[in-house]
């Protein structure tokens, strides 16, 4: 991995555990909440209003433009085995990396407050590694500041190469290519996209 100064931090691989996997199964039920509400009856079956809320991290560089990535979706390919990931763990937490997340990477101050289980300091962010050898960390930003400012000086994530996550990202704008249909029996009418990072 590399900061933006160009200097390499020092990562080394590690496990990724039963627990691990479990932690990222955990959050499935609060962050894919999907909600349905009965609007009438029609001719051939029912009209019904539905949202899903989804996690997402949008991402923006030069060489490469802007992409949104589908962070529910990655989880839950990891979670299933369908995603290949190699665990790493960076110690201690480089100051300069730290710096750039808080800067560049939508921390927000009042959620790195609210990070104090055990259970969500613990749980291993996702980092995309890019062709040119650069990576970015999509999730587990908040995560890595309450470490780091908690004195835990060590941040476990996930690497997941950009051509594996393919099918979790978008251009702005293209957000319904990653929420495929609901199966037999839904048909969708009208879909609005609205994201929240």
């Amino acid at each position: 991995m590399s900061t933006p100064e160009g200097q390499g931090t020092y990562c080394e691989t590690d496990e990724f555990t039963a627990a691990d996997r479990e932690s990222l199964r955990a959050l499935q039920v609060r962050e894919k909440e999907r909600v349905e509400e009965f609007v009438r009856e029609v001719e051939g079956g029912t009209i019904v209003k539905g949202w899903e809320k989804r996690e997402t991290y949008t991402f923006s560089a030069p060489d490469f433009g802007t992409w949104r990535f589908d962070i529910r979706g990655i989880k839950d390919a990891i979670v299933a085995g369908r995603l290949p990931v190699q665990m790493f763990k960076m110690t201690p937490i480089d100051e300069s990396f730290y710096q750039h997340v808080l800067a560049n990477n939508g921390v927000e101050e009042p959620r790195i407050a609210q990070i104090t289980e055990p259970s969500d300091l613990d749980r291993p962010g996702i980092m995309i590694f890019w062709p040119d050898g650069h990576s970015s960390l999509i999730d587990g930003n908040h995560r890595l500041c309450a470490r780091k400012r908690k004195g835990l000086d060590s941040f476990r994530f996930l690497m997941v190469h950009v051509r594996d996550a393919v099918p979790f990202m978008c251009r702005p704008g293209d957000e319904h290519t990653l929420f495929p249909d609901r199966g037999p029996g839904y048909e969708t009418l009208h879909a609005e996209v609205r994201m929240e990072d």
